[in-house]
Formats: C-alpha cells, sequence, structure tokens
C-alpha cells in the first residue's frame, strides 16, 4: 500500500528529475531525450533573444539551431553545479557576437519578426478581434519598439533584452555577461532612460500629428 509520504517523495523526485541540470546529466548519458527536453523548454527563448541581438530572422534562427547543435554535441562543455540557464544564454550570446564580428555588422535590433509569438515578447498584447486601425497601429508601435533597441549600444542593448524583455535577474544577466551585478544594474538604468525617452518622444510627435 502507497502511504501518503512515498506519494509525497516520488513527487519530489519526478520535480527534481524534471531539472534542467539534471537532464543535461541525462543527455551527457546519451539520453537523446533529455536534450528534446531541454530544446521544447529553451528554443522559443534563445530564438528570441538571438534575434533582438542580432537584427536578422534568418541569422536567428540559423544561429539557434548552431547554439543547440553546440548543446546536443558537447554536452560535457556545461558544468552541473552551475545552472543551465544562464549557461545556454552565455552560449547563445557568445554565437551572436561572433556572427556580428564575422560580419562586421552593427548590433541592431529588427524593425519585424515572421513569428507571432517572437513580437509577443515585446510585451504588446494583442486583442483577439482588431480593427483595421488597431492592427496598424500595433504594428506601428512594434516597429517603433525594435527601432528604439536598435538605437542602444551592444552593451545597453543586451541587458536591457536580457533583463527587461526576457526577465532574467540582475544575478542571471551578470552571471552570463561576466560582469559585476552593479554594472548590470548601472547599465540596465541607463538603457530603459534611453528607450523610454526615445520612445516617449515618438509619443509625442504621433499626439502633435493627430492635432486638428
Amino acid at each position: 500500500m502507497m502511504t501518503r509520504e512515498t506519494t509525497s517523495l516520488e513527487a519530489t523526485l519526478s520535480s527534481f528529475q524534471e531539472a534542467d541540470e539534471l537532464l543535461m546529466v541525462r543527455l551527457m548519458d546519451g539520453d537523446r531525450q533529455a536534450f528534446d527536453r531541454l530544446y521544447e523548454r529553451y528554443e522559443t527563448r534563445i530564438r528570441t533573444f538571438v534575434h533582438r541581438f542580432v537584427g536578422d530572422w534568418e541569422a536567428a534562427l540559423d544561429l539557434t539551431q548552431e547554439v543547440f547543435l553546440k548543446v546536443y554535441r558537447n554536452p560535457s562543455a556545461f558544468d552541473p553545479r552551475g545552472r543551465f540557464l544562464t549557461w545556454i544564454f552565455a552560449v547563445a550570446r557568445n554565437a551572436s557576437i561572433d556572427y556580428l564580428r564575422l560580419k562586421r555588422l552593427p548590433v541592431s535590433a529588427s524593425v519585424g519578426s515572421e513569428d507571432d509569438e517572437d513580437d509577443r515578447a515585446v510585451d504588446i498584447p494583442t486583442p483577439r478581434q482588431e480593427s483595421p486601425e488597431r492592427g496598424l497601429l500595433l504594428r506601428e508601435l512594434r516597429e517603433k519598439i525594435h527601432e528604439v533597441l536598435a538605437r542602444l549600444s551592444t552593451k545597453l542593448r543586451e541587458v536591457f533584452i536580457l533583463c527587461a524583455v526576457q526577465g532574467l535577474s540582475y544575478e542571471e544577466a551578470s552571471e552570463i555577461i561576466g560582469c559585476p551585478v552593479k554594472t548590470v544594474s548601472s547599465r540596465l538604468s541607463r538603457a530603459r532612460d534611453q528607450f523610454f525617452q526615445s520612445f516617449q518622444s515618438y509619443l509625442d510627435e504621433g499626439v502633435t500629428e493627430r492635432r486638428p
């Protein structure tokens, strides 16, 4: 007969088995299903991050696949004592920086997206039913947000994307970027100031244009 304590223990063990870090250990032992679970959990987030960082949709797709190929082919590069989330974001960040250096492109955010889920990362709610006028306005807002992001420097944009878009903590961003938490806090404050100043200018211009 299964006791309440046994049920609780099994539930706890099941929860531990779902941890990213344990899935990576299983992947190190050749468990393909462990990789599939990690891919399902993180593919969208990594793709969104890379897209915002490099500013090219097709490149973001390729780089995301490159990131997960690295995870699959060399799982031992991950230290199980660390956190998988910060590790894979660091891998994605490094891949993005290498791509931009190779292409010698300015680090800029895209002004459009071919993926609705990616657009939602900007956090503009889209009603289920909307008028054509409202749809155009939302599209304009998304494009302006991406345009404002493109004006931020590389260092400011990466902390803005990690913390304001991805919702990571200062500590997590610090680990990913490799800088002190105070530096992350300072950069994010400057990024927010520049972002909202630029966006407020756009809103003010819009109000002026709509006045009779």
